[in-house]
Protein backbone atom coordinates (compact mmCIF):
# COMPACT_ATOMS: atom_id res chain seq x y z
CA UNK A 1 0.00 0.00 0.00
CA UNK A 2 1.23 3.52 -0.77
CA UNK A 3 1.97 5.78 2.16
CA UNK A 4 -1.02 7.53 3.71
CA UNK A 5 -1.16 11.30 3.26
CA UNK A 6 -2.12 13.72 6.02
CA UNK A 7 -3.89 16.24 3.74
CA UNK A 8 -6.38 13.45 2.99
CA UNK A 9 -6.42 12.01 6.53
CA UNK A 10 -7.28 15.37 8.12
CA UNK A 11 -10.26 15.95 5.84
CA UNK A 12 -13.04 18.27 7.01
CA UNK A 13 -15.54 16.76 4.55
CA UNK A 14 -18.77 15.41 5.99
CA UNK A 15 -20.99 12.55 4.87
CA UNK A 16 -23.54 13.94 2.40
CA UNK A 17 -27.24 14.24 2.89
CA UNK A 18 -29.27 11.91 0.66
CA UNK A 19 -28.96 12.92 -2.99
CA UNK A 20 -25.99 15.23 -2.43
CA UNK A 21 -22.27 14.94 -3.00
CA UNK A 22 -19.74 15.11 -0.15
CA UNK A 23 -18.45 18.61 0.48
CA UNK A 24 -16.06 20.32 2.89
CA UNK A 25 -17.33 22.04 5.99
CA UNK A 26 -18.35 25.69 5.78
CA UNK A 27 -15.65 28.21 6.62
CA UNK A 28 -15.97 29.89 10.00
CA UNK A 29 -13.19 32.26 11.15
CA UNK A 30 -13.93 31.59 14.82
CA UNK A 31 -14.60 27.86 14.90
CA UNK A 32 -12.92 25.05 12.97
CA UNK A 33 -14.83 22.10 11.56
CA UNK A 34 -13.24 19.91 14.22
CA UNK A 35 -14.32 22.23 17.03
CA UNK A 36 -17.79 21.96 15.53
CA UNK A 37 -17.48 18.16 15.79
CA UNK A 38 -16.73 18.48 19.49
CA UNK A 39 -19.68 20.83 19.98
CA UNK A 40 -22.06 18.55 18.07
CA UNK A 41 -21.11 15.69 20.36
CA UNK A 42 -21.34 17.68 23.61
CA UNK A 43 -24.77 19.08 22.79
CA UNK A 44 -26.21 15.79 21.53
CA UNK A 45 -28.84 13.86 23.44
CA UNK A 46 -26.86 10.67 22.87
CA UNK A 47 -23.90 12.15 24.76
CA UNK A 48 -26.04 13.32 27.68
CA UNK A 49 -27.58 9.87 28.01
CA UNK A 50 -24.14 8.40 28.70
CA UNK A 51 -24.50 9.79 32.24
CA UNK A 52 -27.04 7.04 32.93
CA UNK A 53 -25.30 4.20 31.12
CA UNK A 54 -23.16 1.58 32.82
CA UNK A 55 -19.39 1.79 32.48
CA UNK A 56 -18.62 -1.36 34.51
CA UNK A 57 -20.64 -1.17 37.73
CA UNK A 58 -24.42 -0.99 37.19
CA UNK A 59 -26.60 1.01 39.58
CA UNK A 60 -23.56 2.01 41.66
CA UNK A 61 -24.38 3.34 45.11
CA UNK A 62 -21.59 5.96 44.96
CA UNK A 63 -22.18 8.99 42.75
CA UNK A 64 -18.46 9.28 41.92
CA UNK A 65 -18.26 5.80 40.35
CA UNK A 66 -17.64 6.13 36.63
CA UNK A 67 -20.47 6.03 34.13
CA UNK A 68 -20.07 6.21 30.35
CA UNK A 69 -20.17 10.01 30.39
CA UNK A 70 -17.40 10.59 32.93
CA UNK A 71 -15.37 7.82 31.31
CA UNK A 72 -15.70 9.48 27.89
CA UNK A 73 -14.64 12.87 29.26
CA UNK A 74 -11.53 11.32 30.82
CA UNK A 75 -10.69 9.45 27.61
CA UNK A 76 -11.02 12.74 25.71
CA UNK A 77 -8.55 14.31 28.15
CA UNK A 78 -5.96 11.61 27.41
CA UNK A 79 -6.79 11.92 23.71
CA UNK A 80 -5.97 15.62 23.86
CA UNK A 81 -2.57 14.78 25.35
CA UNK A 82 -1.91 12.36 22.50
CA UNK A 83 -3.09 15.03 20.07
CA UNK A 84 -0.46 17.50 21.25
CA UNK A 85 2.25 14.90 20.78
CA UNK A 86 0.88 13.97 17.36
CA UNK A 87 0.82 17.61 16.24
CA UNK A 88 4.38 18.08 17.45
CA UNK A 89 5.50 14.98 15.54
CA UNK A 90 3.88 16.19 12.31
CA UNK A 91 5.45 19.64 12.71
CA UNK A 92 8.90 18.17 13.35
CA UNK A 93 8.60 15.95 10.29
CA UNK A 94 7.17 18.73 8.13
CA UNK A 95 4.00 16.67 7.48
CA UNK A 96 1.34 18.94 8.94
CA UNK A 97 -0.76 20.20 5.98
CA UNK A 98 -0.64 23.93 5.32
CA UNK A 99 -4.36 24.29 5.87
CA UNK A 100 -4.27 22.56 9.27
CA UNK A 101 -3.02 23.69 12.67
CA UNK A 102 -1.69 21.75 15.68
CA UNK A 103 -4.99 22.60 17.42
CA UNK A 104 -6.88 20.82 14.64
CA UNK A 105 -5.09 17.56 15.40
CA UNK A 106 -5.86 17.88 19.13
CA UNK A 107 -9.51 18.67 18.44
CA UNK A 108 -9.94 15.69 16.09
CA UNK A 109 -8.57 13.27 18.67
CA UNK A 110 -10.47 14.88 21.52
CA UNK A 111 -13.76 14.69 19.59
CA UNK A 112 -13.15 11.08 18.51
CA UNK A 113 -12.42 10.06 22.10
CA UNK A 114 -15.44 11.93 23.41
CA UNK A 115 -17.70 10.04 20.97
CA UNK A 116 -16.08 6.61 21.19
CA UNK A 117 -18.88 5.13 23.36
CA UNK A 118 -21.75 7.13 21.88
CA UNK A 119 -23.39 4.02 20.41
CA UNK A 120 -23.17 1.76 23.45
CA UNK A 121 -26.55 0.31 24.53
CA UNK A 122 -27.85 0.24 28.10
CA UNK A 123 -25.94 -1.91 30.62
CA UNK A 124 -22.59 -1.57 28.83
CA UNK A 125 -21.08 -4.57 27.12
CA UNK A 126 -23.54 -6.72 29.05
CA UNK A 127 -26.28 -5.05 27.01
CA UNK A 128 -24.50 -6.00 23.79
CA UNK A 129 -24.24 -9.64 24.80
CA UNK A 130 -27.82 -9.67 26.07
CA UNK A 131 -29.39 -8.35 22.86
CA UNK A 132 -27.27 -10.66 20.70
CA UNK A 133 -28.43 -13.68 22.67
CA UNK A 134 -32.05 -12.54 22.76
CA UNK A 135 -32.18 -12.08 18.97
CA UNK A 136 -30.60 -15.53 18.46
CA UNK A 137 -33.22 -17.02 20.77
CA UNK A 138 -36.08 -15.13 19.10
CA UNK A 139 -34.92 -14.84 15.49
CA UNK A 140 -38.36 -15.67 14.09
CA UNK A 141 -39.95 -12.94 16.18
CA UNK A 142 -37.54 -10.35 14.72
CA UNK A 143 -37.07 -11.62 11.18
CA UNK A 144 -40.44 -13.34 10.63
CA UNK A 145 -41.77 -16.86 10.29
CA UNK A 146 -43.01 -16.85 6.70
CA UNK A 147 -39.74 -16.90 4.81
CA UNK A 148 -39.25 -13.15 4.53
CA UNK A 149 -35.96 -12.32 2.88
CA UNK A 150 -33.58 -9.89 4.49
CA UNK A 151 -30.10 -9.24 3.25
CA UNK A 152 -27.52 -11.13 5.27
CA UNK A 153 -26.05 -7.87 6.52
CA UNK A 154 -29.21 -6.84 8.37
CA UNK A 155 -29.38 -10.20 10.14
CA UNK A 156 -25.76 -9.93 11.20
CA UNK A 157 -26.25 -6.34 12.35
CA UNK A 158 -28.63 -7.76 14.95
CA UNK A 159 -27.08 -11.14 15.67
CA UNK A 160 -23.69 -9.60 16.49
CA UNK A 161 -24.90 -6.14 17.54
CA UNK A 162 -21.91 -3.88 18.14
CA UNK A 163 -21.89 -0.58 20.03
CA UNK A 164 -18.96 0.61 17.91
CA UNK A 165 -21.00 0.22 14.73
CA UNK A 166 -23.96 2.00 16.30
CA UNK A 167 -21.56 4.80 17.24
CA UNK A 168 -20.38 5.14 13.64
CA UNK A 169 -24.01 5.21 12.51
CA UNK A 170 -24.83 8.05 14.89
CA UNK A 171 -21.65 9.96 14.10
CA UNK A 172 -21.73 9.64 10.30
CA UNK A 173 -25.31 9.80 9.08
CA UNK A 174 -27.20 12.98 8.24
CA UNK A 175 -30.65 11.84 7.13
CA UNK A 176 -32.57 11.62 10.39
CA UNK A 177 -32.20 14.44 12.94
CA UNK A 178 -34.69 12.80 15.32
CA UNK A 179 -32.33 9.83 15.77
CA UNK A 180 -29.54 12.22 16.78
CA UNK A 181 -27.23 11.66 13.82
CA UNK A 182 -24.28 14.06 14.08
CA UNK A 183 -22.57 14.03 10.65
CA UNK A 184 -19.03 14.48 11.96
CA UNK A 185 -16.05 15.18 9.70
CA UNK A 186 -14.25 12.38 7.91
CA UNK A 187 -11.14 12.94 10.04
CA UNK A 188 -13.03 12.49 13.30
CA UNK A 189 -14.86 9.43 11.95
CA UNK A 190 -11.51 7.96 10.92
CA UNK A 191 -10.07 8.50 14.39
CA UNK A 192 -13.09 6.71 15.92
CA UNK A 193 -12.94 3.51 13.86
CA UNK A 194 -10.95 0.62 15.38
CA UNK A 195 -12.39 -2.14 13.21
CA UNK A 196 -12.57 -0.93 9.56
CA UNK A 197 -14.95 -3.61 8.30
CA UNK A 198 -18.70 -4.26 8.28
CA UNK A 199 -20.89 -6.95 9.81
CA UNK A 200 -20.58 -9.26 6.78
CA UNK A 201 -16.80 -9.40 6.91
CA UNK A 202 -15.35 -12.71 8.14
CA UNK A 203 -13.47 -10.78 10.83
CA UNK A 204 -16.78 -9.65 12.32
CA UNK A 205 -17.85 -13.22 12.94
CA UNK A 206 -14.44 -14.31 14.17
CA UNK A 207 -13.74 -11.39 16.51
CA UNK A 208 -17.35 -10.38 17.27
CA UNK A 209 -16.12 -6.84 16.56
CA UNK A 210 -16.82 -4.47 13.67
CA UNK A 211 -17.43 -0.76 13.17
CA UNK A 212 -19.96 -0.63 10.34
CA UNK A 213 -23.53 -1.91 10.05
CA UNK A 214 -24.78 -2.98 6.63
CA UNK A 215 -26.88 0.20 6.50
CA UNK A 216 -23.73 2.37 6.62
CA UNK A 217 -21.52 0.31 4.31
CA UNK A 218 -21.72 2.80 1.43
CA UNK A 219 -21.08 5.77 3.71
CA UNK A 220 -18.06 4.02 5.17
CA UNK A 221 -16.63 3.14 1.76
CA UNK A 222 -17.16 6.71 0.58
CA UNK A 223 -15.42 8.09 3.67
CA UNK A 224 -12.50 5.66 3.48
CA UNK A 225 -12.03 6.18 -0.27
CA UNK A 226 -11.92 9.94 0.21
CA UNK A 227 -9.12 9.58 2.78
CA UNK A 228 -7.28 6.99 0.60
CA UNK A 229 -7.60 4.39 3.36
CA UNK A 230 -8.76 1.65 0.99
CA UNK A 231 -11.98 -0.34 0.95
CA UNK A 232 -13.08 -3.93 1.45
CA UNK A 233 -10.35 -6.29 2.63
CA UNK A 234 -7.76 -3.58 1.94
CA UNK A 235 -9.32 -0.98 4.23
CA UNK A 236 -6.81 0.08 6.86
CA UNK A 237 -6.98 2.02 10.07
CA UNK A 238 -6.68 5.78 10.29
CA UNK A 239 -3.41 6.53 12.14
CA UNK A 240 -5.21 8.58 14.79
CA UNK A 241 -7.46 5.61 15.65
CA UNK A 242 -4.50 3.89 17.32
CA UNK A 243 -4.23 6.82 19.73
CA UNK A 244 -7.95 7.14 20.49
CA UNK A 245 -8.03 3.38 21.18
CA UNK A 246 -4.99 3.69 23.45
CA UNK A 247 -6.63 6.54 25.39
CA UNK A 248 -9.68 4.35 26.02
CA UNK A 249 -7.58 1.32 27.01
CA UNK A 250 -5.49 3.32 29.46
CA UNK A 251 -8.44 4.98 31.15
CA UNK A 252 -10.70 1.99 31.63
CA UNK A 253 -7.93 -0.36 32.75
CA UNK A 254 -6.69 1.97 35.47
CA UNK A 255 -9.84 3.79 36.54
CA UNK A 256 -12.00 0.67 36.68
CA UNK A 257 -9.60 -0.69 39.30
CA UNK A 258 -9.99 2.46 41.39
CA UNK A 259 -13.78 2.09 41.13
CA UNK A 260 -13.49 -1.55 42.20
CA UNK A 261 -11.86 -0.43 45.45
CA UNK A 262 -14.58 2.18 46.07
CA UNK A 263 -17.23 -0.46 45.42
CA UNK A 264 -15.53 -2.97 47.77
CA UNK A 265 -15.21 -5.41 44.89
CA UNK A 266 -11.40 -5.38 45.25
CA UNK A 267 -9.26 -4.46 48.23
CA UNK A 268 -6.77 -1.62 47.95
CA UNK A 269 -3.99 -4.06 48.80
CA UNK A 270 -4.80 -5.91 45.57
CA UNK A 271 -4.70 -2.80 43.38
CA UNK A 272 -1.67 -0.96 44.77
CA UNK A 273 0.91 -3.58 43.62
CA UNK A 274 -0.41 -3.35 40.04
CA UNK A 275 -0.07 0.45 39.96
CA UNK A 276 3.39 0.30 41.54
CA UNK A 277 4.50 -2.26 38.94
CA UNK A 278 3.36 0.10 36.17
CA UNK A 279 5.33 2.94 37.78
CA UNK A 280 8.38 0.77 38.35
CA UNK A 281 9.05 2.43 41.68
CA UNK A 282 8.37 1.95 45.38
CA UNK A 283 5.94 4.81 45.98
CA UNK A 284 3.68 2.85 48.28
CA UNK A 285 3.29 5.82 50.63
CA UNK A 286 1.32 7.79 48.04
CA UNK A 287 -2.50 7.89 48.01
CA UNK A 288 -4.20 5.61 45.53
CA UNK A 289 -5.49 8.57 43.51
CA UNK A 290 -1.93 9.87 43.03
CA UNK A 291 -0.69 6.43 41.98
CA UNK A 292 -3.55 6.24 39.51
CA UNK A 293 -2.61 9.57 37.92
CA UNK A 294 1.05 8.62 37.65
CA UNK A 295 0.18 5.21 36.21
CA UNK A 296 -1.93 6.83 33.48
CA UNK A 297 0.93 9.20 32.61
CA UNK A 298 3.40 6.29 32.51
CA UNK A 299 1.19 4.36 30.11
CA UNK A 300 0.66 7.44 27.93
CA UNK A 301 4.42 7.90 27.64
CA UNK A 302 5.06 4.23 26.89
CA UNK A 303 2.26 4.02 24.34
CA UNK A 304 3.43 7.14 22.57
CA UNK A 305 6.93 5.70 22.22
CA UNK A 306 5.44 2.65 20.51
CA UNK A 307 3.37 4.82 18.16
CA UNK A 308 6.39 6.92 17.20
CA UNK A 309 8.53 3.82 16.71
CA UNK A 310 5.83 2.20 14.57
CA UNK A 311 4.94 5.41 12.73
CA UNK A 312 6.07 4.37 9.26
CA UNK A 313 4.41 0.95 9.51
CA UNK A 314 1.18 2.68 10.56
CA UNK A 315 1.45 5.21 7.73
CA UNK A 316 1.81 2.34 5.24
CA UNK A 317 -1.24 0.52 6.64
CA UNK A 318 0.93 -2.36 7.81
CA UNK A 319 -0.09 -2.38 11.47
CA UNK A 320 -3.49 -3.58 12.65
CA UNK A 321 -2.85 -4.54 16.29
CA UNK A 322 -3.47 -2.04 19.06
CA UNK A 323 -0.44 -0.35 20.59
CA UNK A 324 -0.56 -2.09 23.97
CA UNK A 325 0.44 -5.38 22.34
CA UNK A 326 3.95 -3.90 21.97
CA UNK A 327 4.40 -2.67 25.55
CA UNK A 328 7.56 -3.61 27.45
CA UNK A 329 7.38 -6.86 29.44
CA UNK A 330 7.00 -5.17 32.83
CA UNK A 331 4.05 -3.07 31.67
CA UNK A 332 2.51 -5.98 29.79
CA UNK A 333 2.76 -8.11 32.95
CA UNK A 334 1.08 -5.37 34.96
CA UNK A 335 -1.81 -5.16 32.47
CA UNK A 336 -2.10 -8.94 32.64
CA UNK A 337 -2.67 -8.56 36.38
CA UNK A 338 -5.38 -6.02 35.58
CA UNK A 339 -7.01 -8.66 33.38
CA UNK A 340 -6.89 -11.13 36.29
CA UNK A 341 -8.69 -8.62 38.50
CA UNK A 342 -11.31 -8.13 35.81
CA UNK A 343 -12.33 -11.74 36.35
CA UNK A 344 -13.37 -10.77 39.85
CA UNK A 345 -14.99 -7.52 38.70
CA UNK A 346 -17.13 -9.11 36.01
CA UNK A 347 -18.21 -11.97 38.29
CA UNK A 348 -19.49 -9.57 40.95
CA UNK A 349 -22.98 -10.57 42.00
CA UNK A 350 -24.62 -7.18 41.33
CA UNK A 351 -23.14 -7.01 37.85
CA UNK A 352 -24.17 -10.55 36.94
CA UNK A 353 -27.73 -10.09 38.21
CA UNK A 354 -28.11 -6.81 36.31
CA UNK A 355 -26.92 -8.41 33.07
CA UNK A 356 -29.47 -11.21 33.48
CA UNK A 357 -32.11 -8.51 33.87
CA UNK A 358 -30.77 -6.78 30.74
CA UNK A 359 -31.64 -9.84 28.66
CA UNK A 360 -35.26 -9.65 29.75
CA UNK A 361 -35.57 -5.86 29.61
CA UNK A 362 -33.92 -5.24 26.23
CA UNK A 363 -35.52 -8.33 24.73
CA UNK A 364 -38.98 -7.20 25.77
CA UNK A 365 -38.41 -3.74 24.25
CA UNK A 366 -36.96 -5.02 20.97
CA UNK A 367 -39.60 -7.73 20.66
CA UNK A 368 -42.43 -5.26 21.21
CA UNK A 369 -41.12 -2.59 18.82
CA UNK A 370 -40.12 -5.03 16.09
CA UNK A 371 -43.58 -6.57 16.31
CA UNK A 372 -45.27 -3.17 16.09
CA UNK A 373 -43.21 -1.97 13.13
CA UNK A 374 -43.65 -5.31 11.34
CA UNK A 375 -47.39 -4.83 11.68
CA UNK A 376 -47.04 -1.27 10.37
CA UNK A 377 -45.25 -2.53 7.25
CA UNK A 378 -47.51 -5.51 6.64
CA UNK A 379 -50.79 -3.62 7.05
CA UNK A 380 -49.74 -0.66 4.94
CA UNK A 381 -50.04 2.21 7.37
CA UNK A 382 -50.38 3.52 10.91
CA UNK A 383 -54.19 3.64 10.92
CA UNK A 384 -54.37 -0.09 10.16
CA UNK A 385 -52.29 -1.18 13.15
CA UNK A 386 -53.91 -2.33 16.38
CA UNK A 387 -54.17 -0.31 19.58
CA UNK A 388 -51.11 -1.75 21.33
CA UNK A 389 -48.85 -1.35 18.27
CA UNK A 390 -49.93 2.29 17.91
CA UNK A 391 -49.20 3.03 21.56
CA UNK A 392 -45.78 1.38 21.48
CA UNK A 393 -44.73 3.27 18.35
CA UNK A 394 -46.05 6.53 19.80
CA UNK A 395 -44.03 5.90 22.94
CA UNK A 396 -40.83 5.32 20.97
CA UNK A 397 -41.07 7.85 18.14
CA UNK A 398 -44.26 9.85 18.36
CA UNK A 399 -47.26 9.58 16.04
CA UNK A 400 -46.08 12.28 13.64
CA UNK A 401 -42.76 10.56 12.98
CA UNK A 402 -44.39 7.14 12.49
CA UNK A 403 -46.93 8.56 10.04
CA UNK A 404 -44.18 10.38 8.16
CA UNK A 405 -42.33 7.07 7.62
CA UNK A 406 -45.26 4.62 7.69
CA UNK A 407 -44.58 3.31 4.18
CA UNK A 408 -40.93 2.53 4.82
CA UNK A 409 -39.99 -1.16 4.56
CA UNK A 410 -39.66 -3.27 7.69
CA UNK A 411 -35.88 -3.53 7.15
CA UNK A 412 -35.64 0.26 7.54
CA UNK A 413 -37.72 0.17 10.69
CA UNK A 414 -35.52 -2.53 12.22
CA UNK A 415 -32.64 -0.06 12.26
CA UNK A 416 -34.94 2.55 13.82
CA UNK A 417 -35.66 0.02 16.55
CA UNK A 418 -31.90 -0.38 16.96
CA UNK A 419 -31.44 3.39 17.24
CA UNK A 420 -34.13 3.55 19.87
CA UNK A 421 -33.07 0.73 22.16
CA UNK A 422 -29.36 1.60 21.91
CA UNK A 423 -30.18 5.17 22.94
CA UNK A 424 -31.97 4.16 26.14
CA UNK A 425 -30.33 4.73 29.50
CA UNK A 426 -30.10 1.89 32.00
CA UNK A 427 -32.93 3.14 34.20
CA UNK A 428 -35.15 4.11 31.26
CA UNK A 429 -34.73 0.65 29.75
CA UNK A 430 -35.77 -1.02 33.00
CA UNK A 431 -38.70 1.36 33.45
CA UNK A 432 -39.90 0.94 29.87
CA UNK A 433 -39.64 -2.82 30.09
CA UNK A 434 -41.81 -2.81 33.20
CA UNK A 435 -44.37 -0.54 31.54
CA UNK A 436 -44.58 -2.84 28.50
CA UNK A 437 -45.01 -5.82 30.81
CA UNK A 438 -47.74 -3.99 32.73
CA UNK A 439 -45.92 -4.17 36.05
Amino acid sequence: MTRLQWPRLLSDYRCPRPGNEPRPSRDDPFRSAFEADYDRIVYSAAFRRLARKTQVYPTASHEHIHNRLTHSIEVASVGRSFGKRMADLLCRRGELPENRTPEDVCQILQAACLAHDIGNPPFGHGGEYAIRQWVRDHAEQVFGTHGETFEDGLRRDWLIFEGNAQGFRLAARADNPQAGYMRLTYATLGAMVKYPWDSCDTRALKQQKFNVFSSERKLFEQTWSHMDLGTGARACRHPLSFLSEAADDICYRILDLEDAVDMNVLDETQVRPVLLQILGSDASHLPLSVLRGQAIQTLVNATWEIFEDQYEAIMHGQRTDDLKTSLADSLADALEQVAVHYTTIFAHRLKVSTEIGAYQALGRIVGTLSGATRQLSERGGYDHTDFLAKRCMMLAWGERYVRQHQHRPYAWWLHQVMDYFAGLTDNHAMQLSQQIAGT
